[in-house]
């Protein structure tokens, strides 16, 4: 209708996106006020709203344009009346409004002049860039910038969330990559076709997992800065003020089938500006719910209320994990995120560790509390910084032995009309996982790497990456020749000169049919449709290694590999298989006078099985032995809880001594109409 209306908009797509993110940051609970009536009286009215009329042509209805104190809305209807003794405008039958680069539908529209209240009732819908708000009555105050939405509900598109809603320049946000422009006509005729729900894809997830190794042939659950892109709400009802909403009954989904199978719900929900830079949100009796089936209460534990930084992000949860080498064992963790740029993001997260705390009945001993910290941001538009620290202890006399930390300089690059990444970076005490070695450090290390993607080789169907790199290093060696006879440790320096190169081709050897994309079923415990497929996995690889104290560590290997699946991971039990077998060998020459880049396991057998049980649970192992010697070098056990919208995997390593959670939730986008919760 205005630009108020569309504000209150602005704030419910907000509200839906903020409470999505379940962690709250531990403050006291404020006070949730009523909103006064839309129909309320004010204590005195300014002049009524005018209108002018401007004719089409003779076929095309004319439009109405009505200036209000927000700015002129446009008004289009096969049928508009005027009552002059009221001053009511009411319009019916394909009522198009615009207003702000807004879009607004509906069956029918009311406007009082003289109250300034108008009213849009029937199948409403209110669209801006790609988001999209629902409801069955839309009522406004233009007077008192009061309102009402009658079930609401919608769609949130987080990737063009801040430019759809002005929150910054539009200049400044780039269009995603593939989206096309929003086209007013075209999208309007679409909504009210209600399209049901298609083209379904899985661009990525969001995950978080104990552990700072993947398991191999797995899809990564490490942070790894996804997000969720889509997102559905539904309320009973929504009452707005130009700075304040209030929702009834909210519920908020990144499923986009119903019933949803995780949802965030809450009996009252109200969004807030406190300032320019920070927003809040109250809730009462908020929970998740899971399956439809049963609730986990985000209160007392989190709190009713969140503040919100638009330069940040929101707090996380307490988080825990284990590390068994530097903390301890068994920690929990909470991060939050201090702005000090707007170009930068900036997390702290305290660390305590539980298991060295109550081994050594140390509770408040220094070297029970940890910190680490990360800086992402973008120098330019093709340059990234990266930086991380970590204190394993604080107490400060060892922090030696504690510190390690990291930093990094990205460059894209176009070399040879292929995108390629430059990293300049140094670090301290990085730890590298080497094989049969297991873990080693490398004390320091400055140096420079450029890596190429996967280049296509013609069209045989196979590709290869390279990579090229310098580095001056400090880390540990057994080689008593460069070390010293009154050293205290075992450290040498020395650069090393590094050029590697992969190719690899595989062959489907046959595919198998999934189930229909748009089928609810299809989605019963995948994100994806699952198709059964055989595939062959071949590949060679070569690398050389030099270093300036005249040695070098040449190598040339291959692999060949089988990995497929069986079922479409759809039914209730045994509708899924999957598994991997690989060779690799290879054939290396002197070795590294370094531990942490030391080429022993020379040929090595990896294989694994992931079968589903019941449902949604499946079983697994993945495992790698060292022929030669045969000794174990890693091996992992999985149970996986594996839905629509979110995985859970639990994980234990004997070899390794790891055990770990994972968690990921998985993003969904749509084309169509979602349907209601």
């Amino acid at each position: 209708m205005a630009r108020r209306t569309w504000k209150a908009a602005q704030y419910l797509l907000l509200l839906s996106y903020y409470s999505i993110d379940i962690s709250l940051r531990p403050v006291l609970a404020g006070s949730v006020a009523p909103l006064p009536s839309v129909n309320s009286t004010p204590a005195a009215k300014s002049s009524p709203l005018t209108y002018t009329i401007v004719q089409n042509g003779p076929e095309v209805p004319p439009t109405t344009n009505i200036s209000a104190p927000s700015g002129k809305i446009e008004l289009d209807a096969q049928q508009q009346e005027f009552d002059n003794n009221t001053q009511i405008i009411t319009a019916s039958g394909k009522v198009v409004v615009r207003f702000n680069k807004a879009l607004l539908t509906a069956d029918r529209l009311r406007v009082n002049l003289l109250t300034k209240i108008a009213t849009a009732d029937g199948s409403v819908t209110l669209v801006r860039g790609k988001q999209i708000l629902y409801g069955t009555q839309f009522e406004y105050n233009f007077e008192d910038d009061l309102g009402s939405i009658v079930e609401a509900r919608g769609d949130i598109y987080q990737p063009t969330l801040v430019r759809d809603l002005n929150l910054v320049s539009p200049a400044s946000v780039p269009t995603p990559a593939g989206e096309k422009p929003f086209t007013e006509i075209l999208l309007s005729d679409r909504l009210r076709n209600d399209q049901p729900v298609t083209n379904i894809r899985n661009p990525g997830s969001v995950g978080i997992n104990t552990s700072e190794r993947d398991i191999d042939f797995q899809p990564t659950l490490r942070p790894t800065g996804g997000t969720v892109t889509r997102l559905r709400f539904q309320a009973d009802k929504v009452d707005f003020t130009g700075d304040r909403v209030i929702a009834e009954k909210i519920r908020i989904t990144n499923d986009p089938f119903s019933p949803p199978e995780l949802q965030v719900k809450a009996d009252r929900a109200e969004f807030k500006t406190i300032n320019s830079e920070e927003d809040e949100i109250l809730t009462r009796n908020a929970r998740i719910t899971v399956e439809n089936s049963f609730d986990i209460p985000l209160s007392p534990i989190f709190r009713d209320r969140v503040l919100i930084n638009r330069l940040g992000k929101s707090p996380n949860p307490f988080n825990f994990g284990f590390d068994g080498q530097d903390r301890g064992g068994f920690f929990i963790e909470n991060a939050f995120y201090p702005v000090f740029d707007p170009r930068f993001k900036l997390t702290i997260t305290p660390q305590y560790f539980v298991q060295r705390a109550v081994t050594g009945l140390s509770f408040f001993d220094p070297a029970s509390f940890g910190v680490k910290t990360n800086i992402e941001g973008n120098l330019s538009p093709n340059t990234t910084l990266l930086a991380s620290a970590a204190l394993a202890g604080l107490n400060f006399d060892k922090i030696s032995d504690n510190f390690r930390g990291q930093v990094a300089v990205r460059q894209n690059l176009n070399l040879f009309e292929y995108p390629h990444v430059f990293t300049a970076e140094a670090s301290y005490r990085q730890r590298v996982f080497n094989g049969s070695l297991r873990d080693q450090n490398i004390q320091s290390s400055i140096g420079a790497v450029l890596a190429s993607p996967y280049i296509p080789v013609g069209n045989t169907g196979a590709s290869f990456n390279y990579q090229l790199g310098a580095q001056a290093i400090n880390a540990n060696t057994d080689r008593q020749n460069l070390l010293g006879a009154n050293r205290t440790n075992d450290l040498v320096s020395l650069n090393r000169y590094q050029a590697s190169a992969n190719l690899g081709k595989s062959f489907k050897l046959w595919e198998g049919q999934g189930l229909p994309p748009n089928q609810k079923e299809t989605y019963n415990y995948s994100p994806t449709p699952v198709i059964p497929y055989l595939q062959l996995n071949t590949g060679i690889q070569g690398a050389i290694n030099s270093y300036s104290n005249g040695e070098n560590q040449p190598v040339i290997g291959y692999y060949v590999g089988i990995q497929g699946q069986f079922g479409n991971f759809s039914k209730q039990t045994f509708d899924y298989t999957g598994f991997n077998l690989t060779y690799f060998q290879q054939f290396r020459g002197t070795s590294s006078p370094f531990l942490f880049d030391r080429i022993v396991d020379n040929r090595i057998l990896s294989a694994g099985i992931n079968q589903q049980i019941s449902g949604p649970f499946r079983l697994g192992i993945q495992s790698s032995i060292n022929l030669d010697s045969g000794q174990q070098i890693s091996t992992d056990y999985y149970l996986e809880y594996s839905r629509r919208t979110y995985n859970v995997i639990l994980r234990y390593n004997p070899a390794l001594q790891l055990g770990s959670i994972g968690f990921r939730l998985n993003d969904f986008n749509w084309d169509g109409i979602t349907p209601s919760f």
